[in-house]
């Protein structure tokens, strides 16, 4: 019997930690309402310019523009980010609808992954 029942016990003390509810959070991007710009070209320097921009639970966007083109980097990035560009296709600019996908356990919320929708 006893042997019986140390599988069922391991068993027990192997459970897989559990995710918790992933659900998704919309949020608008209004570059003249909800962004800050701190970097941009003087005068004559050409066109370009670096905004903060309010995200989802305190996470921002933040949107490099140049010559008619954006990149945009959501969250906290990692040191220096004027090495990281990667534009949109088509016209190269951001639609207003962002997408957070969220992790919820318990009271703790994270944003995990982002779709930038038109």
């Amino acid at each position: 019997m006893r042997a019986l029942l140390i599988p069922f016990a391991f068993a027990g003390f192997c459970n897989a930690a559990r995710a918790g509810d992933i659900s998704s959070v919309y949020t608008d991007l209004v570059w003249e309402k909800d962004c800050v710009t701190y970097a941009q070209a003087e005068e004559g320097d050409g066109d370009w310019a670096d905004l903060a921009c309010s995200g989802y639970g305190g996470y921002p966007v933040m949107v490099s523009y140049d010559d008619a083109r954006e990149s945009l980097f959501y969250g906290f990035p990692p040191g220096d980010m004027t090495t990281i560009w990667e534009s949109f296709s088509g016209l190269n600019s951001a639609g207003p609808k962002v997408e957070w996908r969220i992790d919820t356990n318990g009271k703790t919320i994270v944003p995990f992954a982002v779709i930038h929708r038109r």
